[in-house]
C-alpha cells in the first residue's frame, strides 16, 4: 500500500510541476510586488523606420539591457550620441516577457531624451515565456510593431526594414530548434540578403553565431548560419553578455549580468566591460544608391558604458 501511495504522490507531483512550466509559472511566483503603470500618458507602440528617410545617418546600438536602464541611462546616451537618428536593439530589452517589464520600459524610455526615436528591435529569449509552451509575449509584440515579412512564426519578430544605403535584417533565433523554421529562415535570410542590391547588409539577431560565454554554444545557429552571414557587411549579436568581435560578427552587451568567459574563444576582441554601440552611414557625395555606399564605409564603435570611451571600431567596407 506504502509503495502504491508513493507511486501516485510521485504522479500527482509531476502533474502539478508539468502545469505550472507549461502555464507559465514565473507570472504566478516571479510577479514583481511593485504595481504594473497605468501607461495612460505613455507611448505605447516604438516607432519603426520610415525608409523614404533619408537623413538617418548615425544609429545607437544597444545590447542587452534586461530592464536596467533607467531613465538617467537613456538621458546619458542620448548627451552621448546627441546625433543619433534611429536605436537598434538586440534583444532582451525587458527581463521578463510580463506587462510590469513593458510598462516599465515604456515610463523610462517615454519620460527619456532618446524617447521619439525609430527603434529596430530584435525579440530576445527573456522575451519569451517560459515553460513547456514558450512563446513571444504579447508585451513585446504589443511594444514593436515590424514589417511582416518574415519567413514564419509571429508576424514582425523575423523581418527586413530598409532605411537609406542600408539593409537591416532581424532574425528571431529563439524558434530555430525546430528544424521546419531552421531551413525556412535560411531561405528567406539569403533571399533577404541577395535581394538587398547595392545596400549593405546589416543583419541583428540575439543568439550569436559565435559564442563568448561558457556553457552558452549554440551549435544548431552556428552550423546553419555561420557561411550565409559571414557575406554580410555587420552581423550583429546579443545574450553572451560580454563585447566581442570577430568581424562582421560582433556581441554586444550594455546592462546584462556578466556571464563566465569561455576558455577558448577565437575573437579578435573580447572583454567583459559594458557597452553600446554608435554605427554611422557615411555620406557620399556621389546621390546615385548604387554608388552611395560603396565608395564610403559604414563605421561601427564601440563605447563602454561607465564613461563613453571608444574602445573598437570596425569599418565596413561594402563592396
Amino acid at each position: 500500500m506504502r509503495k502504491w501511495l508513493l507511486i501516485v504522490l510521485a504522479i500527482i507531483l509531476l502533474a502539478v510541476g508539468t502545469v505550472i512550466c507549461a502555464y507559465r509559472w514565473q507570472a504566478w511566483f516571479v510577479t514583481p510586488a511593485e504595481p504594473a503603470w497605468t501607461g495612460d500618458t505613455l507611448q505605447d507602440v516604438f516607432q519603426t523606420p520610415d525608409s523614404t528617410n533619408d537623413s538617418i545617418e548615425t544609429i545607437l546600438v544597444l545590447g542587452d539591457i534586461h530592464s536596467r536602464l533607467t531613465r538617467a541611462d537613456y538621458d546619458l546616451l542620448a548627451a552621448r550620441v546627441p546625433d543619433a537618428d534611429l536605436v537598434m536593439q538586440v534583444g532582451d530589452w525587458m527581463d521578463r516577457g510580463q506587462e510590469y517589464y513593458r510598462q516599465l520600459l515604456l515610463r523610462e524610455w517615454t519620460n527619456s531624451a532618446l524617447n521619439g526615436l525609430p527603434v529596430i528591435a530584435c525579440p530576445g529569449n527573456h522575451e519569451y515565456t517560459k515553460g513547456v509552451h514558450k512563446h513571444l509575449s504579447e508585451a513585446w509584440s504589443e511594444t514593436f510593431r515590424h514589417p511582416n515579412n518574415g519567413p514564419v512564426g509571429v508576424p514582425g519578430a523575423s523581418y527586413w526594414l530598409d532605411i537609406p544605403r542600408m539593409r537591416v535584417i532581424v532574425i528571431d533565433t529563439n524558434p530555430l530548434s525546430h528544424v521546419v523554421y531552421l531551413t525556412r529562415t535560411l531561405t528567406w535570410l539569403r533571399e533577404a540578403m541577395y535581394s538587398a542590391g547595392d545596400r549593405a547588409v546589416v543583419v541583428m539577431m540575439h543568439h550569436p553565431v559565435l559564442s563568448a560565454a561558457k556553457g552558452r554554444a549554440n551549435p544548431a545557429i552556428y552550423s546553419t548560419f555561420r557561411y550565409a552571414l559571414s557575406q554580410a557587411d555587420l552581423v550583429i549579436a546579443g545574450h553572451d553578455h560580454f563585447y566581442a568581435r570577430r568581424t562582421p560578427f560582433v556581441m554586444l552587451n550594455t546592462a546584462g549580468k556578466a556571464k563566465k568567459q569561455k576558455t577558448k574563444l577565437h575573437a579578435e576582441v573580447c572583454d567583459s566591460v559594458a557597452v553600446y554601440g554608435v554605427l554611422s552611414i557615411q555620406r557620399s557625395a556621389i546621390s546615385d544608391q548604387r554608388s552611395a555606399i560603396s565608395d564610403q564605409p559604414l563605421v561601427f564603435s564601440i563605447h563602454r558604458m561607465s564613461d563613453g570611451v571608444a574602445i573598437d571600431t570596425i569599418y565596413v567596407k561594402h563592396d
